[in-house]
């Protein structure tokens, strides 16, 4: 669904306006806000539900993975800025193979040695731990080589301009008109509409039907359960 350009008014910024009786066009940055409210709200959502399948927003212009150089001598280097969690990380070794990175939480390094001592002198490095914005290697490299630390990460949803028309929401469209509710709602409790409370309540109905949806998607993943009379009807 689009977001405020639809010849038909089928679209999110109509929704908005025929649920809170506002005037969309005088108020369109007010009316952007709080979609990006109930996007945002709507991608937490989603996060929580991992059914396998990792959930990046289709507005994005690239994929969620980001690559560095490595250094010689060097053990931390910055995580990409827009990472909100780290899933995995990968080091190309010098043959220029890919190897898989194990995570090594400092609090579990700290319980045996000291985190200074620990896999300190350079060499292929196996182990990671995310510091702050960093990420740090053990051991540190013995060797430096282009684009060979590899990132893949979670980020966030991809906000709307005021200005913009045709674009969508960035997770399927059968959940597009979820962000018109709950972007209502949130116009309805500023402007303390009369109706706010029916707003509130179409707005919290979508939140089991996307956690549900997303905690599924990844059918082969996650496959659905045979049921008690699927399997009485087999036998008989």
């Amino acid at each position: 669904m689009q977001f405020n350009n639809n010849a038909d008014n089928q679209d999110i910024v109509s929704l908005v306006g025929d649920a809170t009786g506002i005037n969309t066009t005088v108020h369109i940055q007010e009316v952007t806000r709080a979609c990006n409210r109930a996007n945002k709200m709507i991608w937490s959502w989603i996060f929580q539900s991992y059914g396998g399948w990792q959930y990046d927003d289709a507005n994005q212009t690239n994929s969620p993975f980001a690559t560095t150089a490595l250094v010689s001598g060097q053990a931390k280097y910055k995580l990409p800025t827009e990472a909100l969690t780290i899933n995995s990380a990968e080091l190309k070794n010098e043959n220029g193979d890919w190897e898989k990175l194990y995570p090594r939480p400092i609090r579990a390094i700290s319980d045996k040695t000291s985190e200074e001592e620990y896999e300190d002198e350079d060499g292929q490095p196996r182990y990671y731990a995310l510091v702050g914005e960093e990420i740090k290697l053990y051991p540190a490299p013995d060797y430096s080589q282009a684009n060979s630390i590899r990132i893949n990460f979670d980020r966030g949803s991809v906000s709307f301009v005021s200005t913009d028309t045709e674009k969508d929401p960035g997770f399927v469209s059968e959940f597009h008109e979820a962000v018109a509710d709950g972007a209502s709602y949130y116009i309805g409790i500023n402007k303390k509409l009369a109706n706010v409370q029916g707003l509130q309540l179409q707005w919290q109905q979508w939140e089991p039907k996307i956690k549900s949806f997303y905690a599924q998607r990844f059918g082969e993943q996650n496959p659905p359960g045979i049921r008690k009379g699927d399997y009485t009807r087999n036998i008989i």
